[in-house]
């Protein structure tokens, strides 16, 4: 037998011969089943879908809980993701090339504009933040990376709403409207249509004091080569400091940031 042969068989029986943790194993199994579920499960209908038994379930869920990998809700009992999964899963999502270059550009923006600007991109929650840059001026927006924004009352929740497919968004967006109109504030149904064609035309949504008095925001959308909007970018400051003008500076500058990563 060769050298080469030697190695090879060498390589093989290594591989053959590497062990795992089979906890850990298992525990991905479960997290598989919570992510791939797309809403919250019952402690019975996992143990059902991955076939392990129930009292092993409950011991995986209670460590699974206690690690932030997953979430019990204290009032239906059921399991979803935890906020470290969401942590995992933003940075793993910030290592495409797509939202590398994104990222860069938008920190780039901040840089030379001195504004606040955030990345959102679309779960089954809504818009969900991916990056958070403050402005230069300190601002009380209580906006941070995984927060979820407004469908009706941001400029980056209409930007999504202006371009998602009307299925997807309408009844998280009505559900929205109602809430914020009930209150005696912000757009009805049809003056938030209106503000959508808008949106839809100029590709440019502006806020001015919502949801936050004194924050306005200008977002823009960033499509894929099939024309679907994957991600939106906002820029956003005190009320009077940023021009929210459609044909004004910030506005020039996130479109055409936003026409270069459409690009890629």
């Amino acid at each position: 037998m060769g050298a080469n042969e030697r190695l090879t068989g060498q390589v093989a029986g290594a591989a053959k011969e590497q062990r795992g943790i089979h906890a850990m194993e298992v525990g991905g199994r479960l997290l598989r089943q919570l992510a791939d579920a797309g809403q919250p499960m019952s402690m019975a209908a996992l143990s059902v879908a991955t076939d392990i038994p129930m009292n092993q379930v409950f011991t995986y869920l209670v460590s699974l809980t206690r690690t932030g990998l997953v979430r019990r809700d204290a009032l239906t009992h059921r399991y979803e993701p935890g906020a470290l999964s969401l942590t995992f899963g933003l940075h793993a999502l910030a290592q495409t090339s797509p939202l590398r270059e994104t990222f860069q550009g938008t920190l780039d923006l901040a840089k030379a504009t001195k504004y606040g600007v955030l990345v959102a991109v679309w779960d089954d929650r809504g818009p969900t933040v991916v990056q958070y840059v403050s402005p230069e001026v300190p601002l009380h927006t209580g906006m941070h990376v995984g927060a979820v924004m407004s469908m009706a009352h941001t400029s980056t929740g209409r930007t999504f709403a202006a371009f998602m497919p009307k299925g997807t968004v309408e009844p998280m967006l009505m559900c929205d409207v109602r809430k914020r109109h009930g209150a005696g504030s912000g757009p009805t149904p049809e003056e938030l249509e209106h503000l959508l064609a808008e949106v839809r035309e100029k590709r440019l949504s502006r806020a001015d004091g919502l949801p936050i008095p004194g924050v306005s925001s200008l977002s823009v959308p960033v499509f894929n080569q099939s024309g679907r909007i994957v991600l939106a970018i906002t820029a956003f400051d005190k009320t009077g400091i940023l021009d929210i003008s459609g044909d004004g500076g910030p506005a020039r500058l996130l479109t055409t940031l936003a026409g270069e990563l459409s690009s890629l």
